[in-house]
């Protein structure tokens, strides 16, 4: 017993709470560290990455890449078929978020980041329905982050199969 004591010691000895090493379960080039046990902080520290949640037709999804301006593709599904999608820059500003589209229609959407998901208002401005079609909406999506590398980022695809975002 007082040998497996000795042996933790030493194993243990040296790593601090500040010191966690980055091979225990961070993506390289993610931004997220992990702890001693390789869990993923509870907090978005970075926005790029692939985040997806619930649809009635299929799986939403978004993806953020980060670079001099962060950009975004989305897909949103709604009931028969019908999805919203859309792509263009997203700021941050403490917990929240504006995606701003980058189309023929104004659509600026101020979004709140709630631990590892991101959460669309329940009301979103008219001129969003520009990007849906008749049985779809953003308004009340929630997002969580599934992977936060720009490869996971690239694993999201709009309602035809292509990539939201695409290899820089």
């Amino acid at each position: 017993m007082r040998a497996i004591l000795l042996l933790v010691a030493m194993l243990t000895a040296g790593c601090t709470a500040d010191q966690v090493p980055e091979e225990n379960g961070a993506a390289e080039g993610s931004g997220q560290v992990a702890d001693r046990l390789g869990n993923r902080p509870e907090r978005l520290v970075r926005l790029t990455g692939l985040y997806e949640g619930p649809g009635p037709e299929a799986r939403n999804q978004l993806c953020i890449v980060e670079g001099r301006e962060a950009e975004f593709g989305i897909v949103v599904w709604g009931a028969a078929g019908h999805a919203c999608s859309g792509a263009g820059t997203v700021r941050r500003n403490g917990d929240r978020l504006r995606f701003a589209m980058a189309g023929d229609s104004a659509c600026t959407i101020d979004a709140g980041i709630d631990r590892r998901s991101i959460v669309f208002p329940d009301d979103v401005p008219s001129t969003c329905a520009y990007y849906c079609g008749a049985r779809a909406s953003f308004a009340g999506t929630r997002l969580t982050q599934r992977g936060a590398s720009v490869e996971d980022a690239r694993k999201a695809k709009d309602p035809v199969g292509e990539p939201l975002c695409e290899a820089e």
